[in-house]
């Protein structure tokens, strides 16, 4: 059997700890009400988001979902604007302006975040045609999620983009649930790659239990038919945290005790900080580092309230 985790992808495993060390950070801290807006975290999904970073090259172009802590760690984000933003700070990605669900960064290709489900995608669309038609050589990612699908513009986007084989490549998050709604009970399949065949697009699926190689062909090839046509990336993964807030929820909606305990056994990043003490040391650095980043702006809201 293929090693799961093959250790010279161990920069990625490190990053996957400090990401889930920033977002348990927040969660820690969230209880506070010094960061007045709601998140959308990604605990539990992080496994193929080093991937993104790895493949995105400069002048390409993301769109996301409300849950863009992802795309804004993915693609390098400063997180102590991040931070920032959470709190309305005006050193924060949008000066404090936007929050959670409209993280945003220029520098590193974040265009923007859309908390209306399915919204940016058709942004992304744009972003396509544009690129195509000023003949640049420009990649657009459109990240969202499986409840996104129930919208009537994936279907007309994806249409559109195979129509006109523009260079995007649409990646859906299948956690299974849309807000406390399983899957099961709201679509025909639990599989959302088939609208992409139906619309004559490439679909790639990935999930954590593949090999970290095999993961890394699979993205990179996603990547590589995207710049020249459109591409379907279908990411399998479980949130491990409510749909909004810091909590776990297993006494609301559909989720069960026994799925909850057989997906946090499953933890990708649990399951690397046993294997890789480098992990271990990434994740307990950053859930270090940003807790006392948060205070300080805890503090600096305060400041700001009484001056």
């Amino acid at each position: 059997m293929k090693n799961r985790f093959p250790p010279e992808y161990i920069t990625d495993y490190n990053l996957i700890g400090t990401f889930r060390g920033l977002q348990e950070a927040i969660a820690s801290r969230y209880s506070g009400q010094m960061m007045r807006c709601p998140v959308h975290l990604s605990i539990g999904q992080e496994y193929w988001l080093p991937l993104v970073r790895r493949f995105f090259q400069s002048g390409d172009r993301c769109f996301s979902s409300h849950r863009s802590h992802s795309m804004y760690m993915a693609l390098g984000g400063d997180f102590e604007r991040l931070i920032a933003e959470l709190h309305g700070h005006k050193d924060g990605c949008l000066a404090g302006r936007g929050g959670s669900m409209h993280l945003k960064d220029l520098s590193v290709g974040l265009e923007q975040s859309v908390p209306i489900v399915g919204s940016s995608i058709g942004l992304a669309l744009g972003s396509g045609l544009a690129a195509q038609r000023n003949v640049q050589n420009v990649l657009t990612l459109s990240y969202f999620g499986d409840g996104a699908c129930e919208e009537g513009i994936v279907h007309e986007s994806l249409n559109m983009a195979h129509i006109l084989s523009l260079p995007i490549l649409f990646i859906c998050e299948n956690n299974a649930y849309s807000c406390n709604t399983h899957i099961r009970r709201r679509q025909s399949s639990t599989t959302m790659s088939r609208l992409a065949d139906a619309h004559g697009i490439a679909a790639i699926t990935i999930d954590q239990l593949l090999p970290y190689n095999e993961l890394n062909e699979r993205v990179s090839r996603a990547f590589n038919i995207a710049r020249s046509r459109p591409c379907f990336l279908e990411v399998f993964s479980y949130r491990l945290y409510e749909h909004c807030g810091y909590k776990v929820d297993t006494d609301i909606g559909d989720r069960t005790e026994a799925e909850y305990a057989a997906n946090l056994e499953a933890d990708y990043f649990g399951l690397l900080r046993k294997k890789f003490q480098s992990v271990e040391d990434s994740y307990s650095e950053s859930f270090r580092r940003y807790s006392e980043v948060i205070d300080q702006y805890s503090y600096k809201s305060m400041e700001s309230v009484f001056s």
